[in-house]
């Protein structure tokens, strides 16, 4: 990694070093604007999820989304991001979560849902309960306050 000057990235931990080693992360080249990039999808998709003309399934899937770019950016913030290979969802949504203080109930809804969706193509998607939809809004908008909470400055 080169040196910056940005006050946003922080030293990979040896969990995420670890990793690194056995490439299933990668360091990549760090700049602020790139993580401010990550923040604004992760706002615009859960602001798009609270839409009140969002049908349920979309409202899961963005929500889903911006979660998902939470995730991604709180490694990001390290200077790593997922290696690519099979399973890259789910690595950086475990990997994300810990990193966001997220319980593990929390987060293995956040699996869950990514499973979910992978399994959900075609053009008759399958319908989605107004609960489900509205409980990954609202795990959507708790993770973006624990993003508040352990990266203040990501927010500035």
């Amino acid at each position: 990694m080169t040196p910056t000057l940005s006050t946003l990235l922080r030293p990979p931990t040896t969990e995420l070093q670890i990793m690194c080693w056995s490439r299933q992360l990668k360091p990549v080249k760090f700049n602020e604007y790139s993580a401010l990039r990550f923040l604004s999808n992760a706002l615009r998709a859960l602001r798009n999820a609270q839409a009140p003309d969002c049908a349920p399934i979309d409202q899961l899937s963005t929500a889903y989304d911006g979660i998902y770019a939470l995730c991604l950016g709180s490694l990001y913030l390290h200077g790593l991001l997922p290696s690519g290979k099979e399973g890259y969802r789910a690595l950086a949504i475990q990997l994300g979560s810990e990193k966001l203080r997220l319980t593990t109930l929390e987060r293995d809804k956040i699996l869950n849902t990514n499973q979910y969706l992978q399994l959900m193509v075609g053009d008759c998607p399958e319908h989605v309960e107004d609960a489900v939809a509205q409980d990954m809004l609202a795990l959507g908008l708790h993770t973006l306050q624990q993003a508040r909470k352990v990266f203040p400055d990501w927010f500035h």
